[in-house]
């Protein structure tokens, strides 16, 4: 049989079938290049180059935009894509090459899968409008590729209608069907998923979801929990799994425009699932709540030793706290009604909170005081009155604190020295770990790892250490304020940590250190 005029959609390998291949790639770089060459494009100040339409998932406004030469070599150019995307079958293997399958399946149905692997990243409830955003290129690849695939491309835009996401526009503003619309959504494919999913191997789900909710209680205490991964995680354990395990993985590249001066999520948590054994137990609230404890904290200690960012903590808390809820087969309240997710996740953020009030106590009596007076009044003034009821109750007291310049005390008002007004040199010896931190959280807004490196390189003792983990604590405080900035700083510096310790290590190494006479006779004995 000729082969040679058999189409691309149906297995073709002959010259007309090549043709159409090298149409689908060049659709490809023409789709890239469209991504450089619109008025959206912004200049990107660190790498000196043009910056894409979609730095983010969704169309920013633009007051100014920079112009590429699509004829030239440079970025934004054809040239520049064409390179780019060759440089993806350079790296192709070149033996044992299996070809793979791909088909397009509503997840909401039963598609015929059993006994599978399954791994999947569902949509982020209603953080991406994914089918508007691909329109922006789907208009491109229709004109290009609707007589090779016309199938694929019969609509003019992309479907919309049964899109699984939470967006409350689609619902006449109403944010409450949303929610429902996404969570009965999440739930009929995750029934699916346990369905296909084989019982030797156990389902990866990644999620990154960063925003939540507050909730009053009774009392007027604000309870914190997240509408996105509550809808998401009681589709997860209502289909019949537990959560054995979650891994949080770096999978944002942090130079991205989405990250450059704010707070973005940079990991992913991947949710390990297993099917729930059908002799689980049922557990009561307090029986879930001292599990909880002894199962969180060694979890969030491990964590925070790993270093994740803290904008990543709170969602990676979520992992070990919901596994020990998923692993029975209800919670039952004192009511005896079963938990819901969103009262789990509740909890979980009582404990995370728990946890860094419990850190304060290893604080010296003056960085006590100043985490309290930042937590409730941040940088700005109170009564003298006030702060000096606070310091006796920490131990402290004003005029000391003062003196040691973390504080400004005049005329009958009181507030802590913002960093940029704090003495730059860094004392060795220093105790007071709200100053240490706050020093170097200037210094890495200034200096960047160099200069962080250089102040502690010579430092004795865990002072540095117990400052970044203060980083941790001022980080929540500033996320649940919303005071953006100071969080970004604290995240910064966290973040950094160990290119500051290896570098310090290195600046150590390289400065001889200066023995005493009491070392000299030490070391010669």
């Amino acid at each position: 049989m000729d082969k040679s005029n058999v189409k691309l959609k149906d297995g073709g390998s002959g010259a007309l079938a090549y043709s159409e291949a090298i149409s689908v790639y060049l659709s490809f770089v023409v789709d890239k290049l469209i991504d450089y060459n619109s008025t959206i494009c912004t200049w990107h100040v660190n790498n000196q180059q043009i910056a894409h339409t979609f730095g983010r998932q969704a169309l920013p406004m633009t007051w100014d935009f920079a112009e590429a030469n699509p004829f030239c070599s440079s970025s934004g150019s054809f040239d520049s894509m064409l390179s780019s995307f060759l440089k993806c079958f350079d790296n192709f293997p070149q033996h044992n090459i299996v070809a793979g399958i791909a088909k397009q399946k509503n997840a909401q149905e039963d598609n015929g899968l059993r006994n599978v692997l399954v791994s999947t990243d569902p949509p982020y409830y209603n953080n991406i409008d994914y089918s508007d955003i691909s329109d922006y290129f789907y208009i491109w690849l229709r004109k290009n590729l609707q007589d090779i695939y016309p199938e694929l491309y019969s609509t003019l835009l992309t479907p919309k209608a049964d899109e699984l996401i939470a967006m409350p526009f689609r619902f006449d503003e109403d944010t409450e069907k949303a929610k429902n619309y996404f969570e009965q959504g999440m739930l009929k494919t995750c029934k699916h998923i346990f369905d296909y999913s084989s019982d030797d191997f156990p389902v990866s789900i990644y999620y990154a979801y960063k925003q939540s909710d507050v909730d009053e209680d009774e009392d007027n205490n604000q309870q914190i929990a997240s509408s996105g991964w509550e809808t998401m995680l009681h589709a997860i354990i209502e289909a019949g799994f537990t959560i054995t395990g979650t891994w949080p993985v770096r999978t944002e590249k942090s130079g991205r425009l989405r990250a450059n001066g704010a707070n973005a999520l940079a990991s992913s948590i991947v949710l390990v699932c297993r099917k729930r054994s059908k002799d689980a137990l049922v557990c009561t609230r307090r029986n879930f709540i001292n599990e909880l404890k002894r199962e969180l904290r060694p979890a969030l200690k491990n964590l925070q030793s790993s270093n994740i960012a803290p904008v990543d903590l709170a969602q990676s808390a979520i992992g070990p706290g919901i596994g020990v809820f998923s692993k029975y087969a209800r919670v039952l309240e004192a009511d005896g009604s079963p938990m819901t997710v969103r009262s789990a996740l509740q909890i979980i953020n009582q404990e995370l909170d728990l946890y860094f009030n419990d850190q304060d106590g290893d604080l010296d009596a003056e960085s006590r005081f100043c985490v309290d007076l930042y937590s409730q009044n941040a940088f700005n003034e109170i009564p003298f009155g006030d702060a000096n009821t606070l310091a006796t109750a920490k131990n402290t007291s004003v005029a000391t604190m003062a003196s040691h310049g973390t504080l400004y005390a005049q005329k009958g008002k009181v507030h802590l020295i913002e960093r940029h007004d704090l003495s730059t040199k860094i004392d060795e010896h220093e105790g007071n770990i709200w100053l240490l931190c706050q020093q170097l959280t200037y210094k890495m807004e200034k200096e960047g790892i160099e200069g962080c490196a250089t102040a502690i390189a010579n430092m004795y003792g865990s002072n540095a250490e117990r400052a970044k983990d203060l980083a941790y604590r001022l980080y929540t405080i500033a996320e649940r304020k919303k005071w953006a900035q100071e969080a970004y700083a604290y995240n910064a510096l966290v973040v950094a940590w160990p290119e500051i310790q290896s570098r310090a290590a290195e600046l150590k190494a390289i400065v001889p250190q200066q023995l005493t006479l009491e070392d000299f006779m030490n070391n010669n004995n």
